[in-house]
């Protein structure tokens, strides 16, 4: 029988896969990634919107819904992180006498195609996400604007003050009407500040001499805290105020409050 009749063929890469799976670091890693990645899912899924600060607008809804899936969509290359490190972890060396080195590796071929495959794919999700995101919310800030409610924001060390041009209020508290879209001026007496209604989900600076404009488009009604979000000096941290998203109703009231105060709220 010639040598021929003997050769060995190598393993399939299927056989290849299954043997690596056997082996005991190999499987303990991967139930530990699968634990990790799920538990990485629950907290994007029911944690999340729990946590979160409650969802009165679009944008708030957007940001909520950002926050969600993206640590859905990462839970997987979360878990591979942390099931690699806890593994490592529990087999670290322990006691006065150092192992024997271990075979020296210098890199792996299809580890590093499929990482950096995994984190290319998981950019251009993220691009593309903020992209459409950004571009659906600027065509219906332009559609809105003629009904928006435009509200004047003035930060100054260390409060907000509020001017609405069409009710000729001023206010130390921002009230705005629900389902009717609003435009916030913004702008800064002083340093720079950073106007954060934080359950409308909208953020921007606060500039002297330049306006910086943002939008929202209210959906439910509930209270706002508006606060600073940007170092602003000594008394920074209590640099904030309060309002609400209300009823049509509840807002003209508000209105009408103040206007028979000569304008200015007391």
């Amino acid at each position: 029988m010639s040598d021929h009749d003997h050769e060995v063929m190598p393993p399939t890469p299927g056989a290849r896969i299954a043997t690596f799976m056997k082996r005991k670091d190999v499987s303990q890693t991967f139930m530990l990634w699968i634990f990790f990645t799920a538990v990485f899912v629950v907290l994007g899924l029911w944690a999340y919107p729990k946590w979160m600060p409650l969802v009165l607008s679009k944008q708030m809804q957007s940001n909520e819904d950002i926050m969600i899936w993206f640590t859905v969509i990462s839970a997987p290359i979360a878990g591979v992180v942390l099931s690699i490190a806890t593994k490592s972890f529990l087999n670290m060396h322990r006691g006065d006498t150092p192992p024997e080195d271990g075979v020296a590796i210098r890199t792996n071929g299809p580890v590093v195609i499929i990482w950096t495959a995994t984190s290319v794919l998981f950019c251009i999700v993220a691009i593309v996400w903020g992209l459409v995101a950004l571009n659906t919310e600027s065509i219906a800030a332009a559609t809105d604007a003629p009904k928006s409610l435009i509200v004047d924001v003035t930060g100054a060390q260390w409060a907000w003050s509020f001017y609405y041009p069409a009710q000729n209020i001023h206010t130390h508290t921002m009230n705005i009407p629900v389902d009717q879209p609003v435009t916030f001026n913004v702008i800064s007496d002083d340093v720079n500040h950073s106007f954060w209604p934080v359950q409308l989900g909208v953020k921007v600076d606060a500039n002297r001499l330049v306006t910086t404009i943002v939008h929202a488009d209210p959906t439910a009604t509930g209270p706002l805290d508006i606060k600073c979000a940007e170092l602003c000096g000594l008394y920074h941290a209590y640099m904030e105020t309060s309002g609400a998203v209300q009823t049509p109703a509840d807002f003209a009231s508000w209105v009408s409050s103040i206007q028979a105060t000569g304008g200015v709220e007391q």
